[in-house]
């Protein structure tokens, strides 16, 4: 997408028990529940920070290679509507917890400019559709939630590239633990203009598809607008998901129509160097480092490291059984794995998956006690139904149990009721070979081995 000049605010929830300015918790189950005089605005109410959001937010600037600065504050930012109950929020404008950092995409670094705290407003529930009888409720929950933000420079090329540095962030955010799948919410201011032309902000996009699709909405918008001569003029849009189009919702507010001012309820906080040094301690590797150690450590391939590390659960249930064999480890984690969760739309986190069933089944892989079709059955049971897949393989009578004779004689009934196949497979025809196993397998109703059967055929040229 030529021209394209994209960049993000990316709002992340931040996985703690209590909010970021009050001991309220996060999670409710009934509207209105989760609240005090600070969430709910109330006159004389005092904010107090919560230490732990600020060692997270420390620790997302340092996942992004920022730099972290040793003292910030925060400050006011002043706008009037429903949602935020003492008409302003608590955020960082002058100085952030971190910046100047980079996200590397695909060879390609993405600068980022800021990483700073600050809170959610209230949530706005609409009720009666859009005619005369309508009307909205205010949820205060939500009020004083802990949210980092990572602003981008405007580097992103296409909405492609923005998802892919989506994925990225929210690889490096699960690593930290900073961020919690089903509870925490990550949503996107989009920016995006065509070079020359003036900004667009589309405002709180959730979902990277969506983030993608928005995108690529209002890049046709603008160049649908040039092309007929209109001059572009900065403005804030939202994004209708149902059919994929941008609409106007008002003019672009500046930095100076907040009225940004410090906020003299909070006093200013000093990051010192051992507080610093001990959250640098708790640092886990992250996943491009540890991509790389498995191409040195177990002689992964790149791609096949990469796809590992892209989660710290399955790069975790990897590395378990790597213990018992890298290789085959690799391949059924990778590939079979993986591939029977895309199938089915599942993630890992939906199912019963964890390195004890799986390093069960590596054993027995390397053990040549399980086939390959087999042990490909059994890793959709585990997925599907939970069943780890020693338990099936035994309940189901699965496992390999033929002796080394049994399992010549039926090669050599093999190759006699198949001369022509045989003689094919004796000069090098691979489809030949592979029809041959499928008849030994049948005979062994799948309790075989494929190596060992390629090795007796192989014996027999």
């Amino acid at each position: 997408m030529g021209n394209a000049i994209i960049g993000l605010e990316v709002h992340s929830q931040l996985n703690t028990e209590s909010k970021l300015f009050c001991s309220c918790p996060t999670t409710a189950s009934e509207p209105n529940t989760a609240v005090c005089p600070t969430c709910c605005g109330f006159p004389g109410a005092k904010p107090v920070l919560n230490k732990k959001d600020v060692d997270y937010a420390i620790m997302v600037a340092l996942a992004l290679n920022c730099k972290i600065n040793n003292e910030f504050f925060f400050s006011r930012k002043t706008y009037f509507y429903p949602d935020l109950a003492k008409n302003f929020q608590i955020t960082q404008y002058e100085i952030p917890v971190g910046q100047n950092g980079f996200v590397e995409i695909e060879g390609r670094q993405i600068r980022i400019r800021r990483v700073h705290l600050e809170e959610d407003p209230a949530s706005l529930v609409h009720e009666g559709g859009m005619g005369a009888s309508s009307y909205s409720l205010v949820d205060y929950n939500r009020s004083g939630v802990p949210l980092v933000e990572v602003v981008t420079e405007p580097d992103l090329e296409s909405p492609q590239e923005a998802r892919k540095f989506l994925d990225a962030l929210l690889t490096t955010l699960n690593y930290i633990g900073v961020y919690s799948h089903g509870e925490s919410v990550l949503k996107a201011d989009c920016n995006i203009s065509i070079k020359g032309g003036a900004r667009v902000e589309v405002k709180n996009v959730t979902g990277f598809r969506a983030v993608e699709d928005a995108l690529e909405a209002e890049f046709e918008r603008q160049k649908k607008e040039v092309a007929g001569g209109s001059k572009m003029v900065q403005h804030t849009r939202g994004f209708d998901a149902e059919t994929k189009s941008t609409y106007e919702m008002r003019t672009k507010e500046s930095d100076d129509d907040y009225g940004y001012v410090s906020d003299t309820d909070l006093v200013k906080t000093h990051v010192d160097e051992a507080w610093l040094a001990g959250i640098m301690k708790r640092m886990p590797e992250l996943a491009d480092a540890k991509a790389k150690r498995f191409e040195k450590q177990y002689g992964v391939k790149g791609y096949d490291a990469k796809v590992l590390s892209s989660s710290k659960v399955l790069a975790d249930i990897f590395e378990d059984c790597a213990k018992i064999d890298a290789v085959i480890a690799a391949r059924l984690v990778s590939r079979e794995l993986l591939g029977i969760l895309n199938h089915n739309k599942l993630s890992l986190t939906e199912t019963k998956i964890n390195s004890g069933g799986i390093s069960g089944l590596v054993s027995l892989v390397k053990n040549a006690k399980v086939s390959e079709r087999n042990a490909k059955e059994s890793l959709i049971r585990y997925a599907l139904e939970g069943i780890a897949p020693k338990e099936f393989l035994e309940k189901n009578e699965m496992l390999i149990d033929v002796s080394l004779g049994e399992l010549e004689r039926a090669v050599k009934e093999a190759a006699a009721e198949n001369k022509d196949a045989f003689s094919e497979f004796a000069s090098g025809n691979t489809k030949s070979l592979n029809f041959l196993i499928g008849i030994v397998m049948r005979k062994m109703k799948g309790k075989a081995d494929a190596r060992q059967i390629q090795k007796i055929l192989g014996e027999m040229k």
